[in-house]
Parts: C-alpha cells; structure tokens; sequence
C-alpha cells in the first residue's frame, strides 16, 4: 500500500502538468467523427455503416467504435465519453512509463523524469483527448511491452487489446517476436505462444469482419497502402520531425548504441523494439496528420532512451554526484521538450478547430438551404459527413468507399502532390452524380482526387458553385466558403480530355489570385492555352477578376458579360457584375444580377446588399 502511495506521489507532477496541457490544446480531430458517424448509424438502427446501405468498413478502430457504441446505448454521450477516455489511456501512457523505467533503469528519480517527459509531451495531450483511440493504442502498446519485459502472460490480453483497437496491434506482436529471436538467438517460445494465443482469441472479432464487411483489413488500408520514392520521403521527414521534436536529434538513440554491450537485455529489447517500430514507421510513409500520432505508442521508450543514456554517461560517479546531474539534466529536457514543438503543435491546433468549424458551418448551411435527400462527395468527411446523418456522402479519397479504394483509376503521370491519400476514380463518381461535390481548399484543387476531376468535360459542363457565409472570428468580416452543385445533367462518355498541364495552371493562378493578379493572368492564359474550346467558364471568370483587381476595367466587364452570356448561373459573375452595375448608379442592370443572386444563392443577397451599402457610404466620402 505504501508503495503504491509512494508511487502515485512520484507520477503525480507528470499528470498535473499533462492534464495542464490537454486542457489547453483540448478539441476533436475531424477525423474522428467518422467513427462517430458509424456509432450513430448504428444506434439508429442502420448498422455498423457509414452510408445506409453500404457494408464498408472505412475505420481502422474497430475496439475503440464498439466502445463507444456501448456508451451510447447505455444512454451516455458517446462523444464526450471518447474525450474522457482517451484522456484517462494518455494518463495511463505515463503511469506505465514510469514503470518500464523502473524496470530498465532501476532508479526512482530517473523513472520520475522519464515521466514527466511523456507528461510535458504536446502530442500526448493533443491527440489523448481528441476523441479517436490514438491514446488507447498507444496504451495498449505500452501495455504490452511492459509484460514482454516482466516476462508476464498479461501479454495476451494486451496483444489482443492492441489488435481489437487497431490493425496495427498485430505488428507489435511480429516486432516482440523478432525481439526475442535476435535477444535469447532461440526459438521465441514466450512471445509465440502469447502471440499465437491472442491471435486464437482474435478469431471471433476476424470472422465477424469477414462475414459482415468481406475482408479482414479495413477498406482504409487498400486506400492509403502503397510504396513509393515519395513515400519513404514523407516517412523520413515525418520521422525527422519527431526526432527534431521529442527525441533529442537521436542522440540518446546514438549513446545506447555505442554502449549496447553494457545493457541488459531489457534494455536492449526496449531499444530494439523502438528502433524496429519507427522503421516502421518510415516505411509506411508517416502520417496524413501531421502531430507524431504514429508516435504515440514511443513516447514513453523513448524518453526512457534518452535518460538512460544519461545514466550511462555518469554511472561511475558518485550517487549524490549522479543524482544532482539527472536533475540538471531534467531541467533542460524538460524546457526542450516543451518548447521545440510548441509552435508546430499549436498551429496545429489552432487549424484543426478552425478546419471543423468551417466544415460544420458548411454542412449546417448546406441542410438549411436544400431540404432534398442530397448527396455530397468530398475529400475531407469528417464532421461534414457527421452534421449530414441520412445523407450519401462519397469519400473522394476512397476512405469509407470500396470502389476507389481498391478500384481507383490509374494514377495520372506528372501529377504532383503532397497528400497521401492519392487514389481517386473520378469516372465513378460523376457516373454517381452527388448533387454536391466538394474540395478541400474551396475552388482550389488540391488533392489528386480533386485534380482528376476537373479532367473530366463533365464536371466542368455539370458542376457549378454556390457559396455559404461565415465569420472567420467575431468582429471580421468573414468569408464564403463553396461548393460545387450539380445545375446540368452529366451526359456523354466518361473519359478525361483535358490535359493535367491546364490544371496544374488553372491552380497556379488561383493560388496567386489575391496576392499577385498579374502573375494569376500569366497562369490563367497558360491554362487557356492548354485547354479545349469553350474554356472552363470558371477559368475565364477568375481571370476577369484577375482584370478587375489589375484596374484592367474595361476588359474585366467585357469578359464578365462573356461569362453570364454563356451560363447564368455562375453566381460570382453576377455578383461582381451586380456590385459594379450598383457603384456605377446603373439601377436597371443591378436589378437583372440581384434577380439571379436570388434565384442562386438567396441566403447570401442581404449581406451583400449591406457590403455595397458600405461601398456606397465609403464613395460618398
């Protein structure tokens, strides 16, 4: 009992100061709204899908989805539940580092400062109380390892629990059974047999998926799966992050390798494991979110690492001299650990809430203004796709859909990204026809699954956006985020036409549209140059725009004319027209653009009619 008293005194700064730290970063990651979605759908009564209707399993956290289910059939809310809990595996993440510590180190103040290392980490209290089992895998992880080194039967029930909560959890077994062969140079007996004995206990959970989805990896898998140049890259930067970040440039890495010899074998296979899972961790490329959530599961071996290395350096010294030194050394790593991340972590942050709120307005607005069963296909589904329950929604990027994950076209030469998501089957989709469709960046294609659209003739001919207001802050003036809406039916065969080099041009001059409008036009005519006549109209309309920020009047009004002539309905033309026939007292003519303004986005005519108010107030004076 004492000890445990004692114990829990030792830990308790470590979880004072996470605890600090996750309440500051606190929000949910968009991403795990998918897995809310499927509890809802679920607990409706839908089954465990995202779309009614389609058995596909687009999550890779099967354990972490029934938990919540649970909660939310026993009346509980089940998002704040996955907050709590995941909060509660981060906490454990500490605890259980201070006992490997104790187990590889044998000294209470070094495992003290192991743990308020994990407890200062950024990403733990980032990603722990997000609302997805990142914590609870990395837990797990831990979890296991712990038994490897205590040589305990516990293992099972960690392995199992790894597995349950993540695919990833069976190659934390291979990794604990390639430990052991290289360790004891015999037959892996004790990591075998828990392997094998949780991979028998696992068989129920693998039969269900294979009965109820037809596979036993998860359809995310045949969507981001994959090897390439590029891909090792990501994986060596992303890693090259964390090392900049957490792990000290790999200098304790370094130290423990020159002094392997010295080690016992606990340490060594700490060590080992580690190094085996951030291989790993390269050659899958990283992650998509950028954080160290692949990480997660080292925080702990890795500090350990690091103050081992320490340990090592002044073994020799006297106690009280070797004490005094930790201590000194504490202080540092701990200011290092906090403040290296700091900016990258909380940007981060920052962005991730301003990304959801964004998307739950978009979704929010878009119900509100069309009281149809409509359907939408995006890249970025999260809390979109939660805000729309009933709705299809089409992950353009192949996550919860089977067709373009395992049935993607083939990848376009020359097309150059930076999203690992990079499968895309365009031709499945407009033969879908969503009667929304859109892309991560507004106008802007930036995913390859955004890219190969605009090849298609038929959804530039089909396809035309509308817009929704929201302020970026309270006090600014906000900003209109679109979509694309369905106005023309897709008619023809459904093969791409035009050339990537229109796209990439057409992007180049939206990026600078803003910043550099002459540097836009060079863009614009370089994409015109490369396309098929009639240009994409919403090509020409940037570029009119373009003009009109140039002071080029004249030849902004005459191609802004050419544009409503052409289609109607591209409301920015009417608009820009709308506002320039006000400012220029042409009262006929502003009549005709707001009748259109009303009949394609209705919702947004009153803000716009206070903006011109504003320009008029501003003219006057």
């Amino acid at each position: 009992m004492k000890s445990s008293i004692r114990t829990a005194l030792y830990i308790a700064p470590a979880l004072i100061v996470y605890a600090l730290l996750a309440h500051q970063l606190n929000f949910i990651q968009d991403d795990a709204y998918i897995s809310y979605r499927y509890v809802a759908n679920f607990l409706n009564g839908d089954g465990l899908v995202y779309n009614i209707g389609e058995q596909v399993e687009g999550f890779t956290n099967f354990g972490w989805i029934i938990f919540l289910i649970q909660c939310g059939a026993l009346g509980f809310d089940y998002i704040f539940w996955s907050q709590v809990l995941g909060f509660l595996f981060g906490a454990g993440m500490i605890i259980l580092t201070f006992l490997v510590a104790r187990i590889i180190i044998r000294d209470q103040l070094a495992s003290l400062i192991t743990s308020l290392l994990v407890g200062a980490n950024l990403s733990l209290a980032y990603w722990a109380p997000a609302g997805l089992e990142t914590a609870a895998f990395g837990f797990f992880v831990l979890f296991s390892l712990y038994c490897y080194l205590k040589r305990s039967y516990w293992l099972i029930w960690g392995l199992l629990m790894s597995v349950w909560i993540r695919p990833e959890g069976a190659l934390v077994a291979l990794l604990l059974l390639i430990v052991e062969v290289i360790e004891k140079q015999r037959i892996p007996k004790y990591s075998l047999a828990c392997g094998v004995t949780a991979f028998i206990l696992s068989l129920p959970f693998v039969a269900f998926k294979v009965l109820y989805y037809g596979s036993v990896l998860p359809n995310p898998f045949f969507a981001k799966t994959g090897f390439s140049i590029a891909q090792l890259i990501s994986g060596l930067e992303y890693t090259g992050r964390f090392f900049s970040h957490y792990g000290f440039w790999g200098v304790g890495f370094i130290i423990i390798l020159v002094m392997i010899k010295r080690l016992s074998s606990q340490a060594r296979a700490l060590w080992l494991f580690t190094v085996l899972y951030i291989v790993y961790i390269v050659l899958v490329g990283g992650d998509v979110l950028k954080v160290h959530r692949f990480f997660l599961p080292l925080f702990g071996p890795s500090a350990i690492l690091i103050i081992l290395s320490v340990t090592l350096l002044i073994n020799k010294l006297p106690i009280k001299t070797r004490r005094l030194i930790l201590i000194l050394a504490a202080i540092p790593l701990l200011f290092l650990t906090y403040i290296l991340p700091l900016n990258f972590v909380t940007n981060y942050n920052e962005r991730e809430k301003f990304f959801t709120k964004k998307m739950r307005l978009k979704a929010e607005h878009m119900k509100a203004s069309d009281s149809t069963n409509f359907s939408v296909a995006l890249p970025t589904i999260g809390i979109f796709g939660y805000k729309l329950l009933g709705h299809d929604i089409i992950d353009m990027v192949g996550l919860t859909d089977s067709t373009i994950a395992r049935h993607p076209e083939e990848p376009i030469p020359g097309m150059e990204t930076t999203w690992k998501e990079r499968r895309h089957n365009s031709a499945y989709i407009l033969d879908r026809a969503p009667d929304y469709i859109i892309f991560s960046t507004g106008i802007k294609p930036s995913a390859p699954a955004e890219k190969a659209l605009l090849l298609y003739p038929q959804f530039q001919q089909a396809y035309r956006t509308v817009a929704w207001y929201y302020p970026i802050n309270e006090g600014s003036d906000g900003t209109l985020k679109p979509a694309y809406k369905k106005t023309h039916p897709i008619v023809g065969e459904l093969r791409p036409t035009y050339s990537l080099k229109f796209v990439d041009n057409y992007k180049l001059g939206l990026e600078y549209k803003d910043s550099n409008p002459q540097k836009a036009i060079a863009y614009y005519d370089r994409a015109l140059k490369a396309s098929h006549r009639p240009p994409y109209l919403y090509l020409v309309y940037f570029k009119a725009k373009a003009h009109f920020m140039a002071n080029d009047f004249n030849v902004a009004l005459r191609t802004l004319n050419a544009v409503v002539k052409a289609d109607s309905t591209i409301y920015e033309a009417q608009l820009d027209l709308y506002v320039y026939s006000i400012l220029s007292h042409d009262t006929a003519k502003a009549a005709i653009h707001e009748r259109w303004l009303r009949k394609l986005v209705p919702w947004y005519v009153d803000r716009v009619k206070t903006n011109v108010a504003g320009m008029l107030e501003r003219q006057r004076k």
